[in-house]
């Protein structure tokens, strides 16, 4: 190749050239996405607001005890499993006994001088009730009785049991207060927020009354009895 051919060939790639074609425009940028932004309170709390939604709350301690009572998991009947275990080797061991018996006996009488009459026959029959009864005490378990680590065991289990179950109830139920709270305090604007938060609620609601027995709703709606209704004026 020759400099004339490679002045040529500089002159033809010449962007100034009208003879060159224009690049093709770059394609616009991607839109950044924009993160929603959280939503905010379209005016302060209200106080009375907050407060009466918190008074219509049931007592937390009335659903822990209903739930256990319902898994029958109490403290006291885990204390009464250890204590009649104690108290069991007190009593004795009691055992009833009736026997009956029924027989016949015959005899015959023969004298040794010759008689003209048939030789007397006497027939007996017998009929005995026998009753028996015995009181047994082992003095052994007055000490110590090996059922107490049964019961103790017992207790234990239906200690776990009542933990798991205050557990599930107390975390249900101040997830579905702060719910609660969230109702009062955030934009009702939002449509499909609302909608996810009353059905969580519910589905709580359902949780709560279903592990206490049915003990939620009767406690709730006495609480939302006792809680006097809001005034109109502001």
């Amino acid at each position: 190749m020759t400099i004339s051919h490679i002045a040529v060939l500089l002159v033809c790639l010449d962007p100034s050239d009208p003879r060159v074609p224009p690049p093709p425009p770059l394609p616009p940028p991607p839109p950044r996405s924009v993160e929603p932004a959280h939503p905010r309170p379209r005016h302060p709390p209200d106080p009375a607001a907050l407060q009466r939604v918190l008074n219509a709350e049931p007592p937390i301690d009335v659903l822990r005890a209903a739930a256990t009572a319902l898994a029958l998991a109490e403290p006291d009947r885990a204390r009464s499993l250890v204590q009649r275990a104690r108290l069991a080797a007190w009593l004795p061991e009691v055992r009833v006994r009736v026997d009956r018996r029924f027989g016949r006996s015959e005899s015959l009488d023969v004298s040794p001088a010759p008689l003209s009459d048939a030789p007397p026959v006497s027939l007996d029959t017998i009929d005995e009730v026998r009753y028996e009864a015995r009181a047994t005490w082992d003095l052994s378990r007055l000490i110590f009785n090996p059922d107490e680590l049964a019961a103790h065991a017992e207790a234990l289990r239906m200690a776990d049991v009542r933990r798991e179950i205050e557990s599930v109830v107390i975390r249900l139920y101040f997830e579905r207060r702060r719910l609660k709270v969230e109702a009062v305090t955030t934009d009702g604007n939002d449509v499909v927020s609302n909608l996810r938060r009353e059905a969580r609620i519910e589905e709580l609601e359902a949780e709560l009354d279903a592990l206490t027995g049915g003990a939620f709703l009767r406690t709730t709606a006495a609480a939302r009895a006792a809680v006097p209704p809001a005034s109109p004026w502001p």
